[in-house]
């Protein structure tokens, strides 16, 4: 049952609140530079497209690479074409799907009767949270993949009209879900399957009909890539990405750590919040409450996939992250209906967001080191045979017509990057007689500032005489001869 508040609210906030969140997800997403991971290489890989109008087979460097679904690729290209190799052109799919994610978080909200203003409460909580915001402002597959997947949820839970369409509907939103990351739809798949025991949200034919038609929009596409790239894609895109991913920490220091480290140290704000919704929640779910149900099951289907992968990344939390919104939208309707405990929430969801997001928000500037060196290089018309003990994509982004390697000798380097599919024909393992080959070609590899002591001195005992030709505050650029 909706609040009575619904009476006072004024039918223009819900407009003005969603206006403030699309500027602070926008908010200086047109300045600063790339994070020098896997941002960059889906940027570039996008800006490949683009150039050589392979939109079916993707490349990096001009080598085939099968990480991801083609969804997000497919809308980066299309922002570059309209807007360039620019930052804004990067953010914008991400900042477009961080909005429709926030609308399904209150449409669902709103579904299993909480007030205007605690669905408001529970979308504030998730534009809080440094895990959505963060990664909203990135041109990565989990805000847009838990987007599609959470819309698809609110088509499928209890439609009060239009049973079949939504189900197509839904069913289309998680095909094109699972286009953008494979894992996408399964924790709102999960959450569904859960509802279907309880009466309120029994629709099992409707849903049955949508994992049908998601099926028939996602399969195309994966049969299409088995026929013509056969075995390198399966490797890559389901033994790489799904089952090593779950049987080893392939980056990292394992799942436990890697979330406990960015709960604890970004979202620390809203821990108390999280876990005094939680508890209202479940006691709402045990009382079978609609909106009790939907929270705890949104949370379980997010967390039961993380359970069972052994590699734990701080972006794989997003689709947790919902659902835990919705128990704090849930708490605040519990605390009564009072303008102070939406005032309350206001000031506490407000200074959350602050200190977890307020320097990427002011300054989304995270591989300025990388940029200088290379801005500097093109300048000169110089060019780069690749990094030296540094795994630093952001090079092939802002270094015009890279076509280099990442030269190692760092046991640690290789360890970290030898199994990573797409690596494999960038990383080249070097001894003297590189170091060697390297010089006579003239030859300048960029660095980071804690390994350039240790290539100089090498270098000068084979009697070459490198010469730093660039030098930033993160990054060097050494010209071996």
């Amino acid at each position: 049952m909706n609040s009575r508040l619904d009476k006072t609210t004024p039918s223009y906030v819900p407009w003005a609140f969603f206006a403030l969140a699309a500027c602070l997800l926008a908010f200086n997403s047109w300045s600063g530079s790339v994070i020098p991971g896997d941002d960059a290489i889906y940027a570039q890989i996008a800006d490949e497209a683009l150039r050589d109008g392979r939109l079916f087979h993707p490349t990096w460097q001009g080598a085939l690479i099968f990480e991801k679904g083609p969804l997000v690729i497919w809308t980066l290209t299309i922002s570059q074409w309209l807007f360039g190799q620019t930052m804004f052109a990067v953010r914008l799919p991400g900042v477009l799907a961080g909005l429709a994610l926030l609308l399904a978080v209150h449409q669902v909200g709103r579904k299993v009767g909480l007030s205007k203003a605690a669905a408001l409460i529970s979308v504030g909580a998730l534009l809080a949270t440094a895990v959505f915001y963060f990664n909203a402002r990135r041109p990565m597959m989990d805000v847009p993949g838990t987007a599609l997947g959470m819309w698809a949820f609110v088509c499928l839970l209890t439609p009060s009209k239009g049973t079949w369409r939504s189900a197509i509907i839904g069913g289309v939103l998680l095909g094109l879900a699972a286009l953008t990351k494979f894992v996408a739809p399964i924790p709102f798949v999960i959450a569904l399957i859960m509802l279907q025991f309880f009466p309120q949200f029994r629709r099992v034919k409707p849903l049955l009909a949508a994992l049908v038609v998601a099926l028939l929009v996602a399969a195309p596409w994966h049969i299409a890539m088995l026929a013509i790239h056969g075995r390198p894609f399966f490797d890559a895109y389901f033994v790489y990405n799904l089952f090593n991913r779950m049987s080893d920490a392939v980056v990292g220091q394992g799942a436990g750590f890697t979330y406990a480290n960015w709960i604890f140290s970004r979202e620390w704000a809203l821990i108390i919040p999280w876990l005094a919704g939680a508890v209202v929640s479940v006691f709402g779910a045990v009382k079978r409450r609609d909106d009790g149900l939907v929270a705890v099951a949104l949370v379980i289907g997010g967390v039961l996939p993380l359970t069972v992968s052994a590699t734990g990344i701080s972006h794989y939390l997003v689709p947790v992250a919902p659902g835990f919104a919705l128990m704090v939208g849930i708490l605040a309707r519990s605390l009564g209906q009072r303008v102070v405990v939406e005032v309350v929430a206001a000031v506490v969801l407000a200074g959350a967001f602050i200190v977890a997001n307020g320097k990427d928000l002011l300054r989304p500037d995270y591989s300025s080191g990388t940029q200088a060196i290379c801005e500097g290089l093109n300048q000169a018309g110089l060019q780069t045979a690749g990094t030296w003990n540094l795994h630093d994509p952001a090079v092939t982004w802002y270094c015009n017509d890279f076509k280099g390697y990442l030269y190692a000798d760092n046991p640690g380097v290789l360890g970290a990057t030898k199994d990573i599919p797409m690596l494999k024909d960038w990383v080249i393992e070097v001894d003297d007689a590189s170091l060697l080959d390297l010089a006579s070609k003239r030859s300048i590899v960029i660095t980071s500032q804690e390994p350039i002591a240790d290539l100089l001195a090498k270098a000068i005992q084979l009697g070459l005489k490198p010469e730093v030709v660039g030098n930033s505050n993160t990054r060097a650029a050494v010209l071996l001869k």
